[in-house]
């Protein structure tokens, strides 16, 4: 058994690293069993199904993800929201973190289009590990922690918007800047507003 569960996690260390390289969005079990040293027979033994093989690589990735943002975190200790936020974009900018995000993306595009497909959970996974880190670095900090939770969603959405508009075209400078003013004017103290019936009502 101990042997069996060896070959898997070696099998999947080779797969993250391929999709990482190559993304998944003409992944197919046989060309990437044999760049990985395997054969498709095994892989649906070892992972079951295309999909369930994604999903363990993505769950790898979320974990190097979340190992790595605390290691951040505490050699930083942010005490600010605006230090927050800018530590964890700093890190996904880095070029060796960028293509974490990339492959996140992808696969949630694909899913978009049912070109993969996974269950509600895993979905919400793709980008939990890092969202929750940020939610609960912010209860932590000394100032700013209740603008965080009364503008989360603007926040993270804006985020992970400007996140993909860097991978897309490269410009960072213009990218980190606009993260800044929309972080400068939420600590700026504006109260959130409340809408009962939505914004369009």
């Amino acid at each position: 058994m101990a042997i069996q569960i060896d070959r898997r996690g070696e099998l999947l260390a080779r797969i993250v690293d391929e999709l990482l390289s190559h993304g998944a969005a003409d992944l197919s079990l046989r060309p990437l069993a044999e760049r990985v040293g395997s054969s498709a027979r095994l892989l649906i033994y070892h992972f079951d199904s295309k999909e369930q093989l994604v999903a363990a690589a993505l769950a790898e990735v979320r974990e190097h993800i979340g190992a790595s943002l605390r290691t951040r975190a505490s050699e930083v200790q942010p005490k600010t929201l605006r230090n927050l936020i800018l530590m964890v974009w700093e890190w996904a900018t880095e070029a060796p973190n960028q293509r974490y995000f990339r492959l996140l993306f992808e696969v949630d595009g694909l899913a978009m289009f049912d070109r993969l497909s996974f269950s509600e959970e895993v979905r919400r996974a793709n980008g939990a590990v890092w969202i929750t880190l940020i939610d609960k670095a912010a209860n932590r900090l000394t100032q700013g922690g209740d603008l965080f939770t009364a503008h989360s969603t603007l926040i993270l959405g804006s985020f992970i918007g400007l996140l993909q508009d860097f991978l897309s075209t490269g410009d960072l400078a213009r990218t980190t800047n606009a993260l800044c003013v929309l972080v400068d004017l939420i600590s700026a103290g504006a109260p959130a507003p409340v809408h009962t019936e939505g914004c369009l009502s």
